[in-house]
């Protein structure tokens, strides 16, 4: 049998990938150094061999290395990257693998967009599940009620997030495609919104024959409307947008997630799920980790991670929790993701938190990712241009920050795409010691 190691397993595409295989009942082994990943203990719980260094010794008896995104396996000077290249071991990405080992023969549903996409793949992996028809789901995040970013199933549909990012998405070419939305982002990938429209379009060329395109979208969407009219001789298009048409009464808040059920609801309409099925899924659908998730209560102060890392998520997300808490005290805590995020959308991030209703707002320093501080830009400056903002920029001072302003009653809303998540944990700590 192959042995498959995993290089960068952690991470939240990776990891799903290395679970889904191991479920299919392959030998697989793992490493990453961020040893505090949300998605390892999953992994170990399955048996999983993990890591946190890497080493030519775990390719001792490997026949496949997958590697992630984060790891650049043209000029990267990993040891194992190296130590594969020297015994001639065969290596994929992890997409690349995806689509050689858990896609093949299936029927595939591929969601893509620039925001939703997590929440979208889950709504429909649940609806598919609660028709019976046993799915094997891919999501980039963990989902509340399978308490794993992944769905092992024994049936046909495999339901995958697609990732625009380095056109990771064109390796798909699934028989129906969701695309939520479409906007300018990953600036360290993309030059401008016109790189970003051709990738959508390419990815809607790359379906399969008799495939269907699904869209919830108001029509003076301009990219959406550019999407359908460079598309509708390639694919059939299922398209709607009216939020009362759908009587739906969802347990996750905010407009931005009735739409995301919305394009949910027709994936099982296109393959005939009945509707009042469809809504019995969508109504008890308890959503994902880091989408304004309730992290605790502590003192009478509620505390919610949310993932939001786009001037559009920010907006929506923060507008959903003013809905939800109309006479609370809300902080917001940012971290800013990437530095090239962060110059590129500068105005925009100045604008959603300008706009939006909020007490108080915390700026902690930009969470590099993969990038190095060269870009000339910073959180201070950020919290500069926003009116009655505090730049903080170590987590845990912000964490002591909060802990010395908040009352009984107050919400906390922990926001970014990198190790702010941290700062929850840490807020509940301080605030049970008071």
């Amino acid at each position: 049998m192959e042995k498959i190691h995993f290089l960068g397993v952690g991470g939240a595409g990776t990891s799903a990938a290395a679970a889904l295989i191991k479920k299919s009942g392959f030998d697989i082994s793992g490493c990453d150094e961020d040893k505090d990943s949300i998605y390892l203990p999953e992994l170990k719980k399955l048996g999983i061999r993990i890591d946190t260094t890497h080493s030519p010794h775990h390719l001792s008896d490997v026949t496949l290395i997958v590697y992630s995104s984060a790891i650049d396996k043209v000029n990267s000077q990993n040891p194992e990257i190296i130590e594969a290249k020297k015994r001639n071991i065969r290596s994929l990405s992890t997409e690349d693998f995806v689509v050689e080992y858990l896609i093949k023969d299936k029927f595939l549903i591929a969601v893509a967009g620039t925001h939703g996409k997590s929440t979208t793949t889950a709504m429909i992996g649940q609806i598919f599940e609660d028709a019976g028809l046993d799915p094997t789901v891919y999501v980039g995040s963990i989902v509340t009620k399978w308490e794993a970013n992944y769905r092992f199933g024994e049936g046909n549909y495999f339901i995958l997030e697609a990732d625009e990012y380095q056109d990771k998405f064109l390796k798909y070419h699934p028989k129906i495609g969701v695309v939520t939305n479409i906007e300018y982002d990953h600036p360290d990938y993309f030059k401008n919104e016109e790189q970003v429209m051709e990738s959508f379009i390419n990815f809607v060329k790359g379906f399969k024959e008799e495939s269907k395109l699904l869209l919830v979208a108001d029509d003076k969407d301009k990219n959406i409307k550019k999407l359908t009219e460079e598309t509708k001789s390639l694919t059939s298009i299922m398209k709607q947008y009216d939020p009362k048409s759908f009587d739906l009464n969802l347990k996750v808040i905010g407009k931005h997630n009735l739409l995301n059920a919305q394009v949910a609801s027709l994936a099982g309409k296109a393959i005939g799920i009945d509707k009042s099925q469809i809504k019995k899924s969508l109504d008890s659908f308890l959503g994902i980790s880091r989408r304004f998730e309730f992290k605790g209560e502590v003192a009478g102060v509620k505390i919610f991670d949310d993932y939001a890392h786009h001037p559009t998520e920010v907006v929506v997300t923060l507008f959903a929790a003013r809905e939800k808490f109309p006479k609370e005290k809300i902080w917001c805590v940012f971290q800013p993701h990437t530095y090239s995020r962060t110059r590129a959308l500068f105005s925009d991030f100045v604008s959603s938190f300008k706009n939006a209703d909020v007490d108080e707002i915390i700026i902690v320093d930009i969470f590099a990712s993969r990038e190095k501080d060269t870009l000339g830009v910073s959180s201070l400056e950020l919290a500069q241009k926003i009116k009655g903002a505090k730049y903080i920029g170590n987590i845990e001072d912000a964490a002591t920050h909060l802990v010395n302003n908040v009352s009984s009653g107050d919400v906390v809303i922990v926001m970014g795409a990198g190790d702010i998540y941290t700062l929850s944990k840490l807020l509940i700590n301080k605030l049970e010691k008071q």
